[in-house]
């Protein structure tokens, strides 16, 4: 769950966009079966990404205690954790479902996709009208979901 990163980072925000389910579109192949991360995933995708965007031991402290300050390197970070994860794609954005699906925290077992969880995933998974870069969108998302759900997604992978 915390996979959302960080993941949702890393991605646990409830986004703050209006009525989400007239704009909420899927551009993802929810038929293939989505594998809950664990935290050793988080900590290999940590590092992989700590390494991809040049973070310094200062950035992995802050990084470590969930503190994501709006800079580039951050953002980048945070777009990197969630592809890992498969909750973010720089064409298509977020993968409402599999977010869901990572919070949740169920091994095999089928995720209620009409629950207030899902639509807190949703309404933070923008659509990028705003034309930003990609790390710019994975940032957004992962800061209004883990506004709302901080504890949720650091829960998420700790299994």
């Amino acid at each position: 769950m915390k996979v959302f990163l960080l993941v949702l980072l890393s991605l646990t925000m409830a986004w703050a966009w209006p009525d989400h389910n007239e704009h909420h579109h899927h551009h993802h192949d929810h038929g293939a079966a989505y594998v809950v991360k664990t935290h050793d995933d988080l900590i290999r995708f940590r590092n992989v990404c700590t390494e991809r965007v040049h973070a310094d031991e200062e950035d992995i402290a802050k990084y470590k205690k969930w503190d994501f300050p709006d800079n580039e390197k951050t953002r980048c970070y945070i777009r990197c954790v969630f592809e890992h994860f498969g909750f973010f794609d720089e064409v298509t954005g977020f993968d409402v479902h599999k977010v869901h699906e990572q919070l949740a925290g169920t091994k095999g077992e089928q995720v209620d996709h009409t629950d207030d969880t899902h639509q807190k995933i949703a309404n933070c998974a923008d659509s990028n009208e705003q034309k930003s870069d990609a790390c710019t969108w994975a940032y957004r998302g992962a800061m209004c979901f883990m506004g709302a759900n901080l504890q949720l997604v650091q829960h998420s992978v700790k299994v």
